[in-house]
């Protein structure tokens, strides 16, 4: 709990220098990528929304039937709000992954970018679960982790599980889920020792 807690306050207190950052992330081909993979989803989920800028991408570019917004820091949700005032109607608190219990309806896709790698491995395994049990039948989710990831800061607490390529597969595969691609990508700050994993998956019937 107490990983938990420190990544969730990292964020609360660095939120507007965070927020910039991610405004400012050359991001084109992974928004490109989501496009691709949601657009035939009539309702959507975000897991972890950070600034609200992928989002808002979606909004404005596929106008989904409904879309539900996430994050577990009061602090972001807040700025994705002030950054993109349009997403104010679908934003919601929700942490990762005990709060996945509670959410009743079901997704055509679910999408979570940079969020995942900052759960425990337990965590991981409990999201993924809980993410195929609310995905509707064929239903997409749509991951981005990074797997390698600069030195970290002694003031930086947040938790990161870095895993390779074959360790997430597995990952996906025991909750039911088939992994259609999984790509690795280069950083959209220009960070040369980060590198992402971005990772398609079905829901199984």
């Amino acid at each position: 709990m107490n990983d938990k807690i420190n990544t969730i306050r990292y964020y609360e207190k660095q939120a507007e220098s965070i927020s910039v950052r991610y405004e400012s992330a050359n991001v084109d081909k992974l928004q490109n990528k989501l496009l691709q993979t949601l657009e035939s989803c009539n309702s959507i989920l975000e897991l972890g929304c950070g600034s609200g800028r992928d989002a808002a991408f979606l909004l404005q570019t596929l106008s989904p039937g409904s879309i539900r917004i996430t994050d577990g820091s009061d602090n972001m949700l807040a700025l994705a709000e002030k950054v993109h005032p349009e997403l104010a109607p679908f934003l919601m608190k929700l942490e990762l992954p005990e709060d996945l219990r509670f959410l009743i309806r079901t997704y055509d896709g679910i999408y979570s970018i940079a969020t995942l790698m900052h759960l425990t491995t337990t965590e991981i395994s409990e999201f993924l679960l809980e993410a195929s049990r609310l995905l509707k039948a064929s239903g997409v989710l749509f991951v981005s982790v990074c797997t390698t990831r600069e030195e970290q800061a002694e003031d930086d607490l947040r938790t990161f599980t870095l895993k390779n390529k074959e360790w997430w597969i597995g990952q996906f595969g025991n909750a039911g889920l088939r992994v259609t691609e999984a790509a690795e990508a280069t950083d959209g700050l220009n960070r040369n020792e980060t590198i992402w994993l971005n990772i398609t998956a079905e829901k199984q019937s």
